[in-house]
């Protein structure tokens, strides 16, 4: 099971065994280990909780003797942890594991993002949500109602009743890597990407993701997952600009999605993202697969098979000042022009008609992507990662919770409803 918990790592200690107890009164020894190998020391040197795994070796002749829930206990505490049953060996497909949204207010990109995948083959997406805007928290339910998407709320931390701490201010970003190993165990499909909104990964030949993971699978049966490297990707600013306007002029019927057909190859490096089968892997990570089963491995994707393209806000608006021809855009160009066509955007901005009409219906009030957000978040995350920084949703509450009508994960502000403490 996956768990938030102090960092003790960083003060050498040594944590007692856990207990997992049957419905039969059999105990099993559990461990418990971080999900990442120093507990985030370095890059967020002032966060002390982070994402852990327990785990226990059941033989499979009791696993099908536990009942509707089993006992975890921790020296003299215990809670009680519902059954949840193993998925079905995968069938052929592709689904797409969102990393958690928090202070998001993008909807335009969502959709789009959405779209795009669903052309890259997807068929279903798993969103966990910390604090989205109603718009976004409706286009949520639209696509619902179609089976496409499945929104989780992705909850802060409760606060201890005895002691009254909140870990929330401690937890760098909101855990995330929690919510990508859910997403790991809940993908029914062979394949499973984990991505931001704003990335997406496109072979370079004419196929789409999912035909070219079924014949990369294929042709190296070893794979446990597929590893696609770094790229930026830029649209023409002056194609975008309608997407700021003020919320008295911003109409959602502006949209044209023709800013799509200017997409250049951007020359940013960073790390790559990975397709996993969740069949053959045990834990993912942000970039890599942390732990797959033995025999399997991650296969590297060179950019002349398929590309990982980043379209970064800070990077993703390409002005006519900024062109500059580089010999490696011929690697990329052609292939993003034959992608990005005419009757690609038609269908982006059809699908986008169609969910945001009945959107508009839902809210009762005129769509506003609420872009002042983003200029709020860079300003209130001053020092984030720092000793006590490290939750952007604390850290900024104060600063947005009026900017706009935002829907929660938790009932009230902060505390916990699903999750249970231990």
């Amino acid at each position: 099971m996956t768990v938030q918990a102090n960092c003790h790592e960083k003060e050498n200690y040594t944590w007692d065994p856990f207990t997992l107890t049957n419905t039969d009164g059999k105990n099993y020894t559990a461990t418990i280990w971080s999900m990442d190998s120093t507990c985030y020391v370095g890059y967020t040197s002032g966060c002390f909780w982070g994402p852990y795994i327990i785990e226990a070796i059941i033989p499979d002749e009791d696993v099908e003797k536990i009942g509707d829930s089993a006992l975890l206990s921790y020296k003299d505490r215990w809670i009680k942890i519902p059954k949840i049953f193993k998925t079905k060996p995968r069938e052929s497909g592709l689904s797409v594991c969102v990393a958690p949204l928090y202070w998001f207010s993008n909807w335009p990109r969502l959709i789009e993002f959405i779209e795009i995948w669903r052309v890259l083959g997807a068929s279903k997406f798993y969103f966990y949500y910390q604090s989205v805007t109603r718009e976004v928290y409706e286009i949520f339910k639209e696509y619902e109602k179609l089976g496409i998407v499945e929104a989780m709320k992705a909850e802060v931390m409760p606060t201890d009743k005895e002691s009254g701490f909140n870990p929330d201010s401690w937890l760098f970003r909101i855990g995330d890597r929690l919510f990508q190993n859910d997403c790991l165990m809940r993908a029914k499909t062979k394949f499973a990407p984990y991505v931001d909104v704003d990335e997406m990964l496109i072979p370079q030949n004419n196929q789409t993701l999912l035909e070219f993971l079924e014949a990369e699978a294929k042709a190296n049966p070893d794979a446990g997952a597929f590893g696609f490297n770094h790229a930026g990707l830029q649209f023409d600013a002056e194609k975008m600009g309608h997407l700021k306007d003020s919320k008295a002029d911003f109409d959602w019927r502006k949209l044209d999605h023709e800013w799509l057909k200017t997409a250049q190859w951007g020359n940013q490096w960073a790390m790559g993202k990975a397709v996993s089968m969740p069949d053959r892997v045990d834990l993912i990570s942000i970039h890599y697969i942390a732990r797959a089963q033995f025999p399997y491995k991650q296969i590297d994707v060179p950019h002349s098979k398929g590309v990982y393209y980043h379209s970064r806000i800070n990077w993703a608006e390409k002005k006519k000042s900024d062109e500059k021809k580089d010999n490696k855009s011929l690697l990329y160009e052609p292939r993003l022009k034959s992608f990005f066509t005419d009757e690609l955007v038609k269908t982006v901005h059809k699908n986008y008609q169609g969910i945001m009409e009945n959107v508009g219906k839902s809210m009762g009030r005129k769509p506003y992507p609420s872009y002042e957000v983003f200029k709020i978040l860079d300003k209130c995350l001053a020092g984030w990662r720092s000793y006590h920084k490290c939750s952007p949703y604390v850290m900024c509450y104060e600063n947005l919770k009026n900017i706009t009508e935002w829907v929660y994960a938790n009932p009230s502000d902060y505390e916990s409803r699903d999750l249970i403490a231990l």
